[in-house]
């Protein structure tokens, strides 16, 4: 009997033992420590390149759009006034400076303003270009020129051009069912130039006193502008 109980008291001892060594070599266990590592700073990295990438591109199409918008505005201000072909040839010129594709999302809006003797703030024509999916470019608000700006029978060129700039590699991410996500569907990039005419008082876009409007569509190489 006294044998049989000292056996289960060495079985019992080692079995504890055995249990205690294997707790032991868990715990020093490393193997899968740099997996764990992995796992957890891999996705931040790769988060940070790529918010970084977007980040780049956003302010590359950025000086883009601005750039256009002063290009618009310089070549409108170098001539005296403006036809249907002399638009098409200047939208062109700044879709090709723009640089932003043939589906580019782009507005552009050139428009001629002038001051009467009465003071009053009037349009002397417009150039409208929309391409792509877009909301559209509201009129600058000809009411915040002031006769320092622009005098009594003076003029002023206003550029204005718009662009909904599309995250690449992101797809809208779902905040709630109200369908507020983490990240825009789009972001607009937009910028306005005001510049005064170089060899006259005013730039007459179409025939004077007519307050023509153009309305422009096409792509860089293919523009056309009607009288709308």
């Amino acid at each position: 009997m006294s044998g049989r109980t000292s056996a289960m008291t060495i079985f019992q001892t080692v079995k504890k033992a055995t249990r205690s060594l294997r707790r032991r070599r868990i715990i020093q266990n490393d193997s899968g420590v740099a997996a764990m590592e992995f796992a957890i700073i891999a996705p931040m990295i790769i988060g940070l390149y790529l918010g970084l990438a977007e980040l780049s591109s956003v302010l590359s199409v950025d000086r883009k759009v601005s750039h256009s918008a002063s290009v618009a505005g310089d070549l409108a201000t170098q001539v005296t006034s403006l036809n249907a072909s002399q638009a098409e040839d200047l939208v062109s010129a700044v879709l090709q400076v723009a640089d932003l594709g043939v589906n580019g999302n782009y507005v552009l809006r050139l428009q001629s303003y002038y001051r009467r003797p009465s003071g009053n703030v009037a349009s002397e024509g417009l150039i409208l270009y929309r391409n792509g999916n877009h909301g559209g470019l509201d009129p600058y608000d000809k009411d915040t020129l002031s006769e320092d700006m622009l005098p009594i029978g003076g003029g002023i060129v206003v550029a204005s051009v718009k662009h909904a700039y599309i995250p690449f590699g992101f797809t809208r991410m779902e905040g709630d069912n109200k369908g507020k996500g983490f990240l825009p569907s789009q972001l607009d990039l937009d910028e306005t130039f005001l510049l005064k005419p170089r060899r006259s008082e005013t730039v007459i876009i179409g025939e004077e006193g007519t307050h023509t409007r153009f309305l422009c569509t096409g792509s860089a190489n293919n523009v056309s502008c009607s009288d709308g």
